[in-house]
């Protein structure tokens, strides 16, 4: 209806498989942090995005349910698990969270615009059977009410091809590959500049924005359109 505050759904989704565990997760727990702390400086971005936060390795779990991070008294903190990386679980949860939230959203007076995602590995998914990953995120695009932005962050022995065919809608989002001279914990930091800078300008804008500039640690990749095989009854 005419009037309505439009929210921007951002969503981070982190893997917390073993190889994550040590500097690389302690720099990701930052994250929360460092939104939370730009938000409170700008109250028009703050009112108009919330954001959660999902964690996967052989499973997936909702870390923190989207919220308001300035009414969040308490922010969760990741933490590793050691069975495994698989994708399809976090595709499945978070498809299942999109739709959850936006009529929760909707219900309580909102406009609700596209969500962002950020999708953070540092290892190849060991899906089994074979397909089942690409069938979770093929029904992530073409299921959600709203298909998300899924803007892949791909660190230390994540496969850049598998990475890749993320990034959506493309050739719109960016792919950040981990650069060669770059350690994990400096490219999760630097992401976590881009994250911040992407939750507040989308604020602003009430749509996904990604902010790419000032890219150190990590290595920006404008992704052509992806394969049949994951090409969504595009919403888009």
């Amino acid at each position: 209806m005419y009037g309505r505050t439009t929210l921007i759904p951002f969503y981070l989704v982190v893997d917390v498989s073993q190889s994550m565990d040590g500097p690389r997760l302690d720099t990701a727990n930052l994250i929360l942090r460092r939104i939370g702390e730009a938000l409170a400086h700008d109250p028009v971005a703050a009112a108009r995005v919330r954001v959660g936060v999902i964690d996967f390795a052989g499973g997936s779990r909702t870390v923190l349910p989207l919220c308001d991070l300035l009414d969040t008294a308490t922010l969760p903190r990741l933490a590793c698990r050691d069975d495994g990386t698989r994708y399809a679980p976090a595709f499945n949860l978070l498809r299942a969270t999109v739709d959850r939230d936006r009529r929760q959203l909707e219900a309580d007076g909102f406009a609700v615009g596209r969500p962002g995602v950020f999708f953070l590995s540092d290892g190849e998914p060991f899906d089994d059977p074979p397909g089942v990953w690409e069938a979770a995120f093929a029904a992530l695009l073409s299921e959600c009410q709203s298909t998300p932005n899924v803007i892949p962050c791909a660190v230390a022995d994540s496969n850049p091809e598998i990475m890749r065919a993320l990034a959506h809608p493309a050739p719109t989002v960016p792919l950040f590959i981990q650069s060669r001279s770059a350690s994990p914990e400096s490219a999760i930091k630097n992401l976590t500049e881009i994250i911040v800078r992407s939750v507040v300008a989308s604020g602003h804008q009430e749509m996904v924005v990604i902010d790419e500039t000032d890219v150190h640690a990590l290595d920006t990749v404008i992704v052509d359109p992806p394969e049949s095989w994951i090409d969504p009854d595009s919403r888009y």
